[in-house]
């Protein structure tokens, strides 16, 4: 991996930036900074390194999505201790225990993920395990030496160290795909005559733009069905019921229930779910809870994932409580906020048109 040590950027007098700037979810967001910086090399780095400068010595640098407190008439700048550089940041090892998963219950959760992918053609699935196997054979090794010398049981589902991981490679892999989806393909078909067959996706997904979305419906439709109907004759109790668009109350007490199923699975140590007086909310029909997942079997890969700014995390927690609240009725949205200890995710809802 090449480390770049940038001693000084100095910015040329036409290269001023204009910006106007917000900060949405905890990240600032800048439109038309506009900058040339220079990289100065320090005195000890090597041919090697030099070698680099001489590369890269004219690279400019366009920064047209991060907000920095630029002086906008001084020649040269460090950059400001204050700016909050923690979302592109790699979250740190998960450093207490977490619960052993069920195995049943971790399958569920990745093969509905897979299963959503098959389901919306933008691949050939056999070249989505491609795709996959490469993503965990560039991401393993970085992943151990992380938890060194914690041993991460490769394999097995059960272990939150290895789950953490292969969803995370799972989600890596499919926001990877989603920008090159493909309209018409050849799928391998073990029962076909020359073992292939073409496969073309619905026309009311042809925008790869829209596959993230369809990706976490879907995901989350087949976990619900799988917890309330059974998979692979394993069976959830406690899992609820869809209620009714005129039971929006009731829908805290049963997100509760359904996270618990979670909880008993071994997915978190602990959901906790909090009703919130909203009365805009409340006028329409819906209604507004708060989630806390306590040290969930995601903790790092959403984490990885936000740092990367990737398509798509790997929350399939939130994507089962969407999949139920529209089971019962609702149209919903979410945020997720992580720490290094629990994931809060912040939901809203109302009845969908013509359930109110």
């Amino acid at each position: 991996m090449l480390r770049w040590h940038i001693s000084t950027v100095t910015i040329s007098s036409d290269a001023r930036p204009v910006a106007a700037c917000s900060r949405v979810h905890n990240r600032v967001r800048c439109k038309q900074a506009r900058l040339v910086p220079t990289v100065q090399a320090t005195p000890d780095r090597g041919d090697a390194a030099n070698r680099r400068e001489a590369a890269f010595g004219g690279l400019s640098l366009v920064l047209s999505a991060w907000s920095l407190a630029w002086p906008q008439t001084a020649a040269s700048f460090s950059l400001p201790q204050s700016f909050d550089f923690s979302h592109l940041l790699p979250p740190e090892p998960v450093a207490f225990p977490r619960k052993v998963l069920d195995q049943r219950f971790a399958v569920l959760l990745l093969r509905s993920t897979y299963d959503a992918v098959d389901a919306l053609d933008f691949i050939a699935m056999d070249q989505f395990q491609i795709q996959f196997w490469k993503t965990r054979q560039a991401e393993y090794e970085p992943y151990l030496l992380q938890y060194s010398p914690i041993r991460v049981r490769q394999g097995d589902l059960t272990d939150p160290l290895y789950f953490d991981f292969i969803s995370f490679a799972q989600y890596s892999t499919v926001g990877t795909i989603i920008p090159k989806g493909l309209q018409v393909f050849k799928e391998f078909c073990e029962d076909c005559p020359d073992q292939s067959k073409t496969v073309r996706r619905d026309a009311t997904f042809k925008d790869n733009s829209a596959l993230p979305a369809q990706v976490a419906l879907r995901t989350g439709d087949f976990i619900y069905d799988g917890l309330r109907n059974g998979f692979r004759e394993e069976i959830f109790p406690g899992t609820p019921e869809p209620l009714t668009a005129s039971q929006s109350a009731l829908v805290p007490e049963r997100v509760q229930k359904l996270l618990s199923v979670f909880v008993d699975r071994g997915f978190a140590i602990k959901a906790q779910v909090t009703a919130e007086n909203t009365a805009a909310n409340k006028l329409n029909g819906g209604g507004a809870f708060t989630v806390r997942m306590e040290a969930p079997a995601n903790l790092w890969g959403v984490g990885a994932l936000q740092s990367r700014q990737a398509l798509m995390v790997d929350a399939v927690d939130a994507m089962t409580v969407q999949a139920y609240l529209r089971a019962s009725g609702f149209a919903s949205d979410y945020t997720l906020q992580r720490s290094s200890t629990a994931i809060e995710q912040r939901w809203s809802f109302q009845p969908m048109a013509g359930q109110a």
